[in-house]
This record gives structure tokens, sequence and C-alpha cells, in this order.
């Protein structure tokens, strides 16, 4: 592939909101597309692919048209819970690390602070 033809996948790509199956399907479909219009056409431009494909926006609008609706409030779903629960885990993860570096900060302080119970004398 030519770096227009690399381009215009990667816009294509950076479109689609989620990675279903469905949509996994819809890239290697237009992947393939891209390589054989690449392959008849090897110094192909990225307005020639958009004139022969249509732009990113418009393929990826399109499919979610045709898309089943049920299809889409599942994707989003999931995308939204998988998102929350990262965002939880980032949260409790932040939240150990902080408690942790409070412990070993006050750890720390009573250490140096504390009683002394030793003391070693030197005379000269």
């Amino acid at each position: 592939m030519n770096q227009d033809s690399k381009q215009y996948f990667r816009d294509m790509k950076a479109m689609i909101p989620s990675r279903g199956k469905q949509e996994r399907r819809l890239v290697r479909d237009y992947k393939t597309r891209i390589l054989e219009l690449n392959e008849k056409y090897p110094d192909i431009t990225y307005e020639a692919l958009q004139q022969a494909l249509g732009t990113p926006a418009d393929m990826i609008a399109s499919f979610y048209e045709s898309a089943d609706t049920e299809y889409i409030i599942k994707s989003v779903r999931t995308a939204h819970m998988i998102r929350f629960c990262i965002c939880c885990m980032l949260i409790f993860t932040l939240s150990a690390l902080a408690v942790s570096a409070g412990v070993n900060v006050r750890l720390y302080q009573e250490i140096h602070h504390g009683i002394v119970t030793h003391e070693k004398i030197i005379i000269e």
C-alpha cells in the first residue's frame, strides 16, 4: 500500500467507535478493497480513494445506519461498561498507592523522630 492508502485506512479505523465482530469484518473488507484498488492503481491518491469508496466518515455512517439497533445498543453498553470498570480499577489503584505512600511517610517520620534506645559514646 502506498502512503495515501495507509492514511485512508488509518482514518477509516479511527472513525469506528467500537471494535466488535461486525466492525472487524467491515475493516477487513475495506482493507481488501483498498488493497485491490492499490494493486490496480499503484499511485492512487487519497482523493481517488475517497471518490471510489467514499469518505471514511460516510462509510462508517452508512455502516451504522444499516446496522441492527440492538447490536449498536449492545456494543455501546459494553464499551461503556468496560470504560467504567477501567476507571474504577484506576481509582482503586491510585487510592491504594496514596494510602501506601501515606503509611510509608508516617513510618519514615516515626523512625527518624522516635525515641532513642541506644546511644554510642566515643571518647577520644
